[in-house]
């Protein structure tokens, strides 16, 4: 059993908190029956989600994903073999960063305020990585 992270950027249509938590409970439906785990977090409307699982699990779900209708401009910053988890207590974690955490993140900034076109050079898949673990802390797992 092969697993992969797949790390990716894109713009929410509608970037209303009703829109996002029908996102979130879509995701957790479908990560929790193909095994997927994940952290998503928000801002400005963008989106840096990863998932985590299986291979042709992780294919099948960010397939569907390209195909959502609530998201444009998709980008994936990284995709690769990992070793274990690091979201593993998620089926899908969510944080919505305040205008605060983004001013005090460099890298934050440099996911959710660039130019999408400017993505693929501006953001490095590792500062995508951390910027994920940094802020699933405090983010409380579900009962």
């Amino acid at each position: 059993m092969a697993l992969i992270h797949l790390i990716y950027t894109s713009t929410l249509v509608q970037g209303g908190p009703e829109v996002l938590g029908d996102i979130l409970h879509t995701a957790q439906q479908i990560n929790q029956m193909r095994g997927i785990t994940g952290m998503l977090l928000h801002a400005n409307g963008s989106v840096l989600q990863v998932l985590e699982g299986e291979e042709a699990e992780v294919s099948i779900t960010f397939q569907s994903i390209e195909r959502d209708t609530r998201h444009r401009d998709v980008f994936v910053l990284s995709r690769q073999g990992i070793a274990e988890r690091q979201f593993g207590a998620w089926t899908m974690g969510l944080r919505n960063l305040t205008a605060t955490e983004l001013q005090e993140s460099p890298s934050a900034g440099q996911v959710f305020d660039a130019n999408k076109h400017e993505i693929a050079t501006r953001v490095q898949p590792g500062a995508a990585l951390a910027l994920l673990v940094f802020f699933a802390q405090g983010v409380e797992v579900p009962d």
